[in-house]
């Protein structure tokens, strides 16, 4: 006697029902991996400026620039672990473009930054705009 008793995965609806399960299941598992990783990292920088070099946290070499980069109307003082910076050593990048960075050397007030935690300040006028607030950032990485 022959028995016609079907397996349960050839029956109808099942092998389709497994198929777009599984795909959805990888669908969500992509979609939960892009979503979390290399996210950006919220910004915590005040207005007007758009970013500090080294980064915060970062491990940098002690011949790095360290400065801002600032919106367009504001002069800024940088103040490297309580030194204040010269302006007019502050030439490393484009002022018309609102760079504003040091390059430590042997005729700059800086030769070269010690290793270690490091701590930058920006204290930056607004010279255009004066209804607005002056910029007061302190950021900090490690030297090698």
């Amino acid at each position: 006697m022959r028995d016609n008793t079907v397996n349960w995965s050839l029956r109808k609806g099942v092998a389709s029902s497994l198929t777009i399960f599984v795909v959805l299941f990888l669908g969500l598992v992509i979609w939960v991996a892009s979503s979390t990783r290399g996210a950006p990292q919220p910004t915590t920088l005040p207005s007007g400026l758009l970013g500090v070099i080294p980064q915060e946290g970062d491990q940098a070499p002690k011949q790095t620039l360290v400065g801002v980069s600032l919106s367009p109307g504001w002069e800024p003082t940088l103040i490297i672990d309580g030194l204040p910076i010269p302006s007019e050593q502050l030439d490393a990048g484009t002022q018309q473009l609102g760079e504003f960075f040091f390059s430590p050397g042997s005729d700059m007030v800086v030769s070269q930054l010690r290793r270690g935690l490091i701590c930058a300040r920006v204290i930056a006028i607004p010279i255009i705009d004066v209804e607005v607030d002056n910029i007061d950032h302190e950021w900090c990485w490690t030297s090698f």
